[in-house]
């Protein structure tokens, strides 16, 4: 009696054991890495076996220029009032994706729209387009981290793809009429950099650098008119990215600043070259490259471990006029950019 007694027990364990490890699955997830609930400990990584959805939006709006010098200007009419202002309004919508594919690893995507409005004052203008943005994704790998206080240094490498609309218009009214936004380069990117964060308390030391690779494409806002070629080639100058930044940890709150540092090599246009190199006989367009320099500022709400708020605005100090206006990744535009962001983890 005591025996079968015994096996029953035995076997009623099993089953309870089988039924616990069967109902795990719909719990949180044991495979995951520790993420600490406040910013200023967090790695540059998402960690191993998270995955984060983010929702945000930027809102730019300009009403003024670079000079070629670098002054800043306002776009107003010769003769035209004070209150009559020429406004450029550029939004981005982003779906930003992250997961944490190994203790090492990150896979990341965004994508994007954009909504562009153009508006004038004097001359009664008011045009506004919504289109498809550029998708972005990459890969970031960390190099070396250390906990308590935090280290994380990191490398990635990134690819932007060509999808905006690159098309101005139909050229009906002359080479100089357009009826749409050009919301791309129409040329792929690719850009590698090292990043790195180093926590000193409440506070953290954030920085980095990147060199991105811009590539020649036949794109429809360049017209050929020597060769009647139509689709003329056209190559943005390649990038230098630098920025530094500090953040302060206040309980549930994370406030950032950094100073963002940008050199633009010349834009080439031209011909398409017979061969294999098809951009060899690309020519540097005058006064096309420069450098710039902005300061952004972020807030980071902690709601929960799993959703953050993030906000910032990125000020212009200096830039310059590299002459292919509204085309924002060839020439970005004086203005403050304020962004949000509402990030979602599981």
């Amino acid at each position: 009696m005591m025996t079968t007694l015994r096996t029953f027990l035995v076997a009623a364990l099993a089953a309870l054991s089988a039924g616990a490890a069967h109902a795990a699955a719909f719990e949180a997830k044991t495979m995951r890495e520790s993420l600490s609930a406040r910013e200023v400990e967090r790695s540059l990584l998402i960690g191993k076996g998270w995955l984060e959805f983010g929702l945000g939006n930027d809102l730019k709006i300009a009403h003024g220029a670079w000079s070629p010098t670098g002054e800043a200007t306002t776009w107003r009419l010769p003769g035209a009032p004070a209150s009559d202002q020429v406004t450029w309004t550029h939004t981005t919508q982003r779906l930003d994706l992250r997961y944490g594919i190994t203790r090492r690893g990150e896979l990341y995507w965004t994508i994007k729209t954009h909504y562009l409005r153009l508006q004038n004052d004097t001359l009664g203008t008011d045009l506004g387009q919504f289109g498809l943005g550029d998708p972005r994704f990459g890969y970031k790998y960390e190099l070396f981290r250390s906990q308590a206080p935090l280290t994380s240094v990191i490398a990635f490498a990134e690819y932007k793809a060509p999808a905006g609309n690159e098309a101005p218009g139909n050229y009906v009214g002359g080479p100089t009429t357009f009826s749409s936004f050009i919301m791309t380069t129409g040329t792929p990117d690719a850009e590698a950099g090292l990043r790195f964060k180093r926590q000193v308390g409440p506070l953290a030391v954030l920085g980095g650098a990147s060199y991105t690779r811009r590539f020649s494409s036949i794109v429809q806002y360049v017209i050929e008119t020597d060769l009647n070629q139509f689709g003329g080639r056209i190559k943005p100058g390649d990038l230098t990215k630098a920025d530094l930044g500090l953040m302060v940890q206040l309980g549930p709150v994370a406030v950032d600043g950094a100073a963002l540092f940008q050199s633009r090599q010349a834009t080439q246009i031209g011909n398409t070259a017979p061969g294999i190199v098809a951009s060899r006989d690309l020519t540097d367009v005058v006064d096309s490259d420069g450098w710039a320099l902005d300061a952004r500022t972020g807030v980071t709400l902690h709601i929960t471990r799993g959703v953050d708020l993030v906000g910032s605005a990125l000020v212009p100090i200096r830039g310059e006029d590299l002459g292919f206006f509204p085309i924002e990744d060839i020439h970005p535009t004086r203005g403050n950019t304020y962004s949000g962001t509402l990030e979602f983890r599981y």
